[in-house]
């Protein structure tokens, strides 16, 4: 209950307060700030979220011809926008005193891109060719997500940073849990919903754009100055402990650790791609391997996914206590990396009875003849299944939280505009090619999908295990050996 009360508050905690480094009104105002950026975050990937059920009827409804292939790319563009403009917009950052002008720029952009969606309807040809462009503008104004990490790691003192960033984390995932329920009530809309004063239309498709549109442009007014304020409490932090009497001092007192941050890439990509992959191949899986039909698949999938986010958003709040009783490290190599391994080893069919024994000649559902393998690689079991996905969520929400937690840590309280925009990009770059692992399960089936899954987690597993100690952040021991680092760069 204190903590609760404190949450709501915005008191600063004595501990805090002897520090020197803020006020009580700067903290205050500080943590306004940060509440601002959960509300972003929250936003971008309730956007996608509240699209993703109802965008497909959507599209087929604008252009009845349409194929699923066009689907892929209206699905692809959004990440592909956010993984050019991220390392634009995050280097822009560094060279700016406040985030404030890249973050209402991006969100003009996000409203234009709903606004466009919303008013697909209303464009008499190329319909399919604007959506495309909605969903790509979207994706620019995504790229806030790289803002709003780089204002995380400037904005909070170390021992702050995991609990915010799982925060940032829960945001986002509550984002992805709301948003296909908002789609299930505006459904009450149907298709020819109702005209607005005579100029558009508002149906249980364009609801989604408003609604997005709406939010956008209060997210703008969220980070006008009399909300939003930077705190770039990290440097002070810093240059307190080091004793050093500059920002630029200090970024320069600590080096970077080239291999760490890149290993700390390649596993959250590594993370992102895996989990994608398997988001993609749910339903596949479950119609092959199973034989349910397309209402089984919906419902029983419904239900795991939904227990698996139940999962995420309790690990989100544990995982800061969790941290401070076990090391961050490793709770990251065993709680994400060995979970990711294992979630994959699972998959991998035992047994062999092949899954034709469990197609009905007369039925429509199961493996279809089309896929070769079907006849001599036996099932996975529905409990290899559910443990698999399990231990997934479990890797993937403590896997890029403390990724992320780590990665900040490692760069120090210098700006990380660009470098948070390269993690965003590995990201974005796992959500473009993870859906391709559904071609790989069509052509070589489950041996080889998530044999080769398996392997991959592995690598990074053992990878990160062996060098676990150098994911430490390091900084100079003492004040002298500062200045000892310090002249021998002039």
């Amino acid at each position: 209950m204190e903590h609760i009360l404190q949450w709501i508050s915005l008191n600063q905690p004595e501990k805090e307060r002897v520090l020197g480094l803020e006020t009580a009104t700067e903290y205050r105002q500080r943590w306004i700030s940060i509440r601002v950026v959960y509300f972003v975050g929250y936003l971008m990937f309730l956007a996608f979220g509240i699209v993703a059920t109802g965008l497909w009827p959507y599209l087929k409804t604008l252009e009845p011809s349409v194929s699923k292939v066009f689907l892929a790319y209206v699905f692809a563009v959004t990440p592909l926008g956010q993984l050019i403009f991220s390392p634009l917009f995050g280097w822009w950052t560094n060279k700016l005193s406040s985030m404030r002008v890249p973050l209402v720029l991006l969100a003009a952009v996000f409203t234009v891109g709903s606004v466009i969606y919303a008013l697909l309807g209303e464009f008499p040809s190329n319909r399919g060719y604007i959506l495309l462009l909605s969903r790509a503008l979207v994706g620019v104004g995504s790229s806030a997500v790289t803002i709003c990490r780089a204002y995380i790691s400037s904005a909070t003192m170390v021992s702050e940073r995991t609990k915010t960033i799982s925060y940032m984390a829960l945001a986002q995932s509550l984002g992805l849990m709301v948003g296909p329920i908002f789609q299930s009530i505006f459904a009450e809309l149907g298709e020819e919903g109702f005209s607005f004063l005579g100029w558009f239309r508002v149906n249980m498709y364009t609801i989604s754009g408003w609604i997005c549109a709406a939010l956008g442009l209060l997210n703008i007014v969220l980070v006008m100055p009399w909300i939003f304020q930077d705190s770039p409490i990290a440097v002070k932090e810093a240059m307190k402990t080091l004793g050093t009497a500059t920002a630029k001092e200090t970024w320069k007192s600590m080096q970077l650790q080239y291999f760490s941050i890149t290993l700390m890439i390649v596993g959250f990509s590594v993370l992102m791609f895996v989990y994608v992959a398997f988001q993609t191949l749910l339903s596949p899986i479950a119609l092959d391997q199973f034989g349910w039909t397309n209402e089984e698949s919906l419902f029983y999938l419904g239900i795991l996914m939904t227990a698996g986010a139940l999962i995420s958003c309790i690990l989100f709040l544990v995982l800061d206590p969790l941290c401070k009783r076990f090391s961050e490290i490793g709770v990251l190599v065993y709680g994400a990396m060995l979970a990711l391994f294992l979630s994959q080893l699972l998959m991998i069919p035992v047994g062999t009875k092949p899954i034709t024994a469990y197609i009905d000649v007369n039925s429509t559902t199961g493996c279809p003849p089309t896929q070769e393998w079907c006849q001599s690689i036996p099932p996975v079991t529905k409990i290899q299944f559910t443990i698999s996905y399990t231990l997934l969520c479990i890797a993937f929400s403590i896997g890029t939280t403390l990724s992320q937690a780590v990665f900040s840590k490692l760069l120090g309280p210098r700006p990380q505009g660009t470098w948070m925009a390269l993690l965003t990009c590995a990201g974005s770059a796992a959500r473009i090619v993870g859906p391709g692992s559904v071609t790989a399960y069509v052509i070589v089936g489950t041996y080889w999908t998530f044999g080769a899954s398996t392997v991959l987690s592995g690598i990074i597993f053992l990878w990160m295990w062996v060098y676990r100690n150098r994911l430490q952040p390091s900084k100079p021991d003492s004040v002298e050996e500062l200045k000892v680092l310090s002249s021998t760069k002039q």
